[in-house]
């Protein structure tokens, strides 16, 4: 009896083998795959801007000039000089380009480059029945770093304040003449400058605002010639009163 138990399970195990090994032929272990990481793409230029001004510059330094007698010892060896006839060209309009970048809500700053107005002058004379005549120009680009504080934005209009330095680079020319005689001037300088702003921005669409600001601009060693109450002048020395309108552009 035990023998034919035997036999009954050895026959059964016999059976049941290909069906077991079917089934572990058919199984396939589970692939498991690692999640890629979400892409999230750089925002190229993000808090960089783009700005360009223009402004007017107070200064009437040749209004109302009365030229009688002038001193040019520093450019000639001829004085004094009976001046019969003035003209002037002072365009009190200047630009500027540059970019910057904001650091937060409250502080950015920008980089610019500018050219001053050029101011130019002539005037005729005689010395002693000699014609006599003279010009002179001054020329004055500018670069500068400034930086500013955002106070906020009230209806639309964020109020700002800022300081600024930089470097002034000037170009200055002078001419004169007594009869067949002639002598000439010219000196290209860089100096220190630095510069004061207030104002306030207001957003005209995505992106773009618009920025209308007062800037002090001194630059204490730069030279000008110029014509002043008591003629011709050569010194050191600038400083302007601005106004400025511009664009700025956000590349975010």
């Amino acid at each position: 009896m035990i023998l034919v138990r035997r036999v009954v399970l050895l026959f059964a195990a016999s059976a049941l083998m290909p069906v077991a090994g079917a089934g572990a032929a058919d199984y396939e272990p589970p692939i498991f795959v690692e999640q890629a990481e979400e892409y999230v793409p750089v925002e190229v230029g993000s808090g960089w801007y783009l700005r360009g001004d223009i402004g007017y510059i107070f200064d009437n330094s040749y209004d109302d000039t009365q030229l009688a007698v002038t001193a040019i010892d520093e450019f000639a060896p001829f004085d004094p000089i009976r001046i019969l006839s003035f003209e002037e060209d002072d365009t009190p309009v200047f630009g500027s380009v540059g970019f910057g970048y904001h650091f937060n809500d409250f502080l950015r700053a920008d980089v610019n480059l500018g050219l001053l107005p050029r101011e130019k002058f002539s005037t005729g004379g005689r010395i002693d029945g000699i014609d006599a005549s003279a010009s002179a120009e001054n020329t004055y680009w500018t670069g500068i770093a400034n930086g500013y504080i955002d106070l906020g934005t009230y209806a639309g209009l964020t109020p700002y304040v800022g300081a600024g330095v930089g470097v002034l680079y000037s170009k200055i020319e002078l001419d004169a003449r007594l009869g067949d005689l002639s002598a000439s001037y010219s000196d290209r300088d860089y100096n220190f400058l630095y510069t004061l702003n207030a104002g306030a921005s207001y957003q005209v669409a995505k992106n773009v605002s618009v920025d209308v600001g007062y800037q002090y601009l001194s630059s204490p060693d730069a030279p000008f010639v110029k014509i002043g109450d008591d003629g011709a002048e050569y010194g050191k020395g600038l400083d302007y009163h601005q106004v400025r309108v511009g664009l700025r552009y956000d590349l975010w």
